[in-house]
């Protein structure tokens, strides 16, 4: 897997216990047949949160697209649509809160 992403400029804030986390996660995710990307994407998520780590859109893009490169169609177009939904429900949720 090539470790450009690191220096992506959407990371270059990034606290170090992210940062950490995340090329932990792309090493994990390099062992991982693409189909399984999905379903261990999502885990990380939840076990990210449970210890209190959130990803701002900037940093799960990046995520993401460290993912797609090896995932089937079948999966970005998933991924897609959960972000799609994510971002309606924000805007909704953003919306009655003003």
């Amino acid at each position: 897997m090539n470790d450009d992403w690191i220096n992506n400029p959407k990371l270059k804030n990034i606290d170090s216990k992210k940062l950490k986390l995340l090329m932990q996660l792309a090493e994990q995710a390099e062992k991982k047949e693409a189909d399984k990307l999905l379903p261990f994407f999502l885990a990380v998520t939840n076990k990210a949160n449970s210890m209190g780590i959130t990803f701002n859109d900037d940093e799960t893009d990046v995520i993401l697209n460290v993912l797609k490169t090896r995932m089937s169609p079948d999966d970005i177009k998933k991924i897609e649509l959960m972000k799609n939904l994510s971002g309606m429900i924000a805007a909704k949720s953003k919306a009655i809160n003003n």
